[in-house]
């Protein structure tokens, strides 16, 4: 298939087209003074500054906003409590449509960690966008999709503030190991996924949630179980968090076909010898599966058709700041939530939209909103089938990852 054109991205891209995408980071003082300029992209943060985060929802008012646009969707959208977060954060569930034959499920999943935000301001969008408009291509998209939201699973992430109480955000939850919560030996030692150094006196504890699935969704740790601890990261997860299970019990009740998760990578350049600033990584294949659970080549070929759709849609919008996008390194990890979800018969697309900073929050809430809007509409009118799956190994690889000059 060749890529998309620049006139069928736009045809197929209503879903995008929203209003109120002015959301940007605010710096403190002003980025425009902020000299020298990196090389090969900057310019960076001065130590003065700080990347404000006030124009992002915060948990108070993610509720709020959810049920604000459920209450104009005419029926369309409904909102739930689905879980608890371990500190006692509700995490949401937003549903346009139950399970039902003849609909293709679909679950889009952000901030995992909670210092990945802008997944959770794309979802709003979108959210916003389908539960009011009235336009053909989205009636059409609801008829034939089921979609269920998890806006923002890592709550006490997203929440997390330092000792002068500055909203910081942090990758992990706010949870310590009970080995006797699962009658195991108090001497067990944790999972390896609750970093050494956040169990040290006078840290707030805390698991990466997005290591602590297992293929097997019903799994849980139980007396005897000791000798798997802590774990390795090729491994499954344990479930001990409740934000996973709670994830874990949306896909047993939704049994999505598709899983989209949205994440922050840091800031990467395309390739050893191409300076320009990667905007996006995707990857469709995060583990080979396990003896136990195989990975099912429809599957793989599924989640790479969807990766070579947003790649070939984005890249057609031609001069844009789009162009910057390459393929996520190599991993082998079943205890993602991507990993165990492809295991369980989900195609799969990861976003690793680069770090939010300066004035850029717009542009890559912008990209996020095109590429899960054109999924929709080509997984509603089967355009997804005509996708070739061989041309996922033809988005490039990622490129060196580069960090802050101040830094080094």
């Amino acid at each position: 298939m060749s890529p998309t054109t620049g006139a069928d991205m736009r045809r197929r891209t209503f879903l995008a087209g929203v209003a109120g995408l002015g959301v940007g980071a605010a710096l403190t003082p002003s980025a425009a003074h902020a000299e020298p300029q990196s090389r090969p992209n900057g310019p960076w943060l001065q130590p003065e500054q700080t990347v404000q985060k006030v124009a992002l929802t915060a948990n108070t008012d993610l509720g709020p906003k959810l049920a604000a646009i459920a209450a104009r969707s005419k029926g369309r959208m409904a909102v739930e409590v689905a879980g608890q977060s371990a500190t006692g954060w509700p995490i949401h569930l937003a549903r346009f449509g139950e399970p039902e034959a003849g609909k293709l499920p679909v679950l889009i999943q952000t901030q995992i960690h909670g210092g990945e935000p802008l997944g959770t301001e794309v979802v709003l969008h979108l959210m916003q966008t389908l539960a009011t408009s009235s336009h053909p291509t989205v009636r059409h998209v609801l008829d034939r999709l089921t979609i269920w939201f998890i806006p923002r699973l890592n709550m006490d992430g997203a929440d997390f503030r330092d000792e002068t109480g500055f909203l910081v955000q942090r990758r992990q939850n706010t949870q310590t190991w009970t080995p006797q919560e699962w009658g195991l030996d108090p001497a067990a030692p944790a999972p390896w996924y609750l970093p050494r150094s956040l169990l040290q006196p006078g840290r707030v504890s805390g698991y990466d949630i997005n290591r602590d699935f297992h293929p097997d969704l019903t799994f849980r740790l139980k007396p005897g179980d000791e000798a798997l601890l802590p774990g390795m990261s090729e491994l499954p997860g344990f479930f001990v968090t409740p934000e996973a299970r709670t994830s874990a019990a949306i896909f047993q009740r939704l049994q999505p076909e598709i899983f989209i998760d949205h994440h922050h990578r840091g800031s990467n350049v395309e390739s050893e010898t191409e300076n320009q600033l990667t905007t996006l990584q995707v990857i469709g294949l995060v583990t080979e599966g396990t003896p136990e659970f195989p990975l099912d080549p429809a599957v793989r070929d599924l989640s790479f058709q969807l990766n070579v759709l947003v790649w070939d849609a984005l890249r057609s919008i031609g001069e844009s700041p789009f162009g910057g996008i390459t393929r996520y390194p190599d991993v082998e990890l079943p205890g993602t939530a991507l990993g165990s979800y492809a295991l369980n018969g989900a195609g799969i697309m990861l976003y690793e939209t680069r770090s939010a900073a300066q004035k850029s929050m717009g542009m890559l809430i912008k990209q996020s909103l095109l590429g899960m809007g054109v999924t929709l509409e080509a997984l509603a009118n089967g355009e997804i089938d005509a996708v070739d799956p061989a041309r996922y190994f033809d988005i490039p690889p990622a490129g060196p990852r580069i960090g802050n000059p101040r830094d080094l």
